[in-house]
């Protein structure tokens, strides 16, 4: 049998064989498709996408007579529903009402499901369940396509439902919930939540350099937008359960950035890896082709209807299912059950809103409400002042710190660099730092001693010598000078002024 994962710009094939849920892949190969031939799954032209997977399945030598797709388009709707409990074609038409009267789509849209467990709301016991719209004209596309192969297709299913198979078949991904999967396409990104054995949410993004100013690292950037973007989703629906695990898969050329920065979140990062029930990828990449493997494993009757084939000839569109016709008409006599089920849930669903509502809006205009909101802007008040107060304090703080500091080591120096020297102090004056000081000396080379004396010491600054005079009387023996200097300014780092400040 083959199998094929679709998208706008790519087509993965793999011929194996599945039994017992297990598969024997035999050959695999790639067909890298022209802009513009699909377009958000759209086939452009149909007779030309034939002709192109036709040469690859001839040149490879992987002809066969059945097929299985995957296919992948931002056009797919997904949503959470809650829906009475039934079984079969009945809980089918029972999605797919409840699909086209809260989304508004026309029946011109192919609906699976799968169950993702139950809820009680109200009294009401329901199932959850995460339905899937896709366009029909998509699906009707690829039935055309591979009729003109020759090639009998046996399901059309979209992406997120084919590799959750494989998810839900390791138990060691399934321990890890609840669990982020994220598809990395050069076009794409797809996102699949899965929590209690069962996916629960699935987000298809299709990305665009020019949506990132055209950067090199647009994909990067579009993987962690759109990973934030579900980290946030999982916290306001479920914040009790955070998302602690997030698999990669496709292009994982970011895998490294991606894991450093996730890990700064704590999150575990990991690649999609090869299932024990999945034999023979030794020979081709097995990310690559994760969406064709899971499209080969069957589908579990009983929580999901995701073969978009079948789903379609439950509900007369196509010839490829005449027995699901039957049943249909043969359902018809519980139709009118299944519709009054949905009005009594409906309507339950709107008085549970309407009274939440109610209580909310009595809650917040309640005077305990507007006590804590008049305390809260009271409190705001108070910290701006003190928040003004701490900034006149930092800068006189930052001032007073930078003041030069007269102590025992200053005068201690001034008197090591007069020492030996035999010069005699005459006069000294000093304020803010500032020192003037006239002097008398006996040798003619003692001024320029002391003055290079102060101007080797790193703590003075603005040394200033005017020259000497000899004594006024003839014959005088004595040289009078003047000298002027600065204690240097204390420089002070902003965390130590800050700190300071606090306390």
């Amino acid at each position: 049998m083959l199998s094929f994962d679709i998208t706008d710009r790519n087509i993965r094939i793999i011929r194996g064989t599945e039994a017992h849920n297990k598969i024997k892949v035999a050959d695999a190969a790639t067909i890298d498709l022209s802009e513009g031939l699909i377009v958000n799954g759209h086939i452009k032209d149909i007779p030309k996408l034939a002709t192109i997977i036709n040469d690859e399945i001839k040149a490879k030598r992987m002809a066969d007579k059945e097929a299985v797709i995957s296919i992948s388009s931002n056009l797919v709707i997904f949503k959470e529903l809650h829906i009475p409990k039934a079984k079969g074609t009945q809980l089918l038409t029972m999605v797919q009402n409840q699909m086209q009267h809260t989304m508004g789509i026309s029946e011109d849209y192919s609906i699976s499901y799968t169950i993702a467990g139950e809820v009680e709301e109200e009294g009401v016991q329901a199932l959850k369940v995460l339905a899937t719209a896709c366009p029909f004209e998509v699906v009707d596309c690829f039935r055309k396509v591979f009729s003109m192969l020759g090639i009998s297709l046996r399901s059309i299913s979209v992406a997120c439902n084919t590799i959750t198979r494989i998810i839900l078949n390791d138990p060691k991904l399934k321990a890890k919930m609840p669990l982020l999967l994220v598809q990395i396409d050069p076009n794409f990104v797809s996102l699949n939540l899965y929590e209690n054995g069962q996916l629960t949410f699935s987000r298809f993004a299709s990305i665009d350099p020019e949506d990132y100013e055209n950067s090199e690292d647009y994909i990067y950037e579009a993987v962690n937008e759109n990973i934030f973007r579900m980290f946030q989703f999982q916290k306001s629906r479920n914040g009790d359960n955070p998302i602690q695990n997030v698999v990669f898969y496709g292009d994982t050329t970011e895998y490294i950035r991606l894991t450093n920065a996730l890990e700064q979140m704590d999150i575990t990062t990991s690649l999609l890896g090869v299932p024990n029930n999945i034999g023979g990828y030794e020979n081709f990449e097995f990310q690559a082709y994760a969406n064709a493997i899971g499209a080969m494993l069957r589908s579990n009757k009983e929580s999901e209807r995701i073969n978009l084939l079948e789903v379609d000839a439950a509900v007369g569109r196509s010839s490829a299912g005449a027995s699901f016709v039957m049943a249909v008409l043969g359902a018809v006599v519980a139709s009118a059950a299944v519709v009054a089920a949905v009005t009594i849930f409906f309507n339950l669903e709107i008085g549970r809103l309407n009274k939440e509502t109610a209580e909310i809006q009595e809650y917040l205009d309640s005077p305990k409400v507007a006590a804590q909101i008049a305390a809260v802007d009271t409190a705001q008040t108070k910290l701006d002042k003190v928040n003004s107060v701490k900034n006149v304090l930092d800068v006189a703080m930052t001032n007073y710190e930078s003041l030069p500091v007269l102590n025992t080591a200053v005068i201690d120096d001034i008197e090591a660099n007069l020492k030996g020297t035999g010069a005699d102090i005459k006069l000294i004056t000093y304020g803010n730092g500032h020192f003037n000081v006239s002097y008398k000396a006996t040798k003619v080379d003692e001024p320029a001693t002391i003055v290079a004396n102060f101007f080797e010491q790193d703590i003075f600054d603005n040394v200033t010598y005017t020259g000497f005079s000899k004594g006024g009387e003839e014959g005088a023996t004595e040289y009078e000078f003047n000298i002027s200097f600065d204690i240097r300014e204390i420089e002070v780092e902003p965390e130590e002024t800050a700190e300071n400040a606090e306390n």
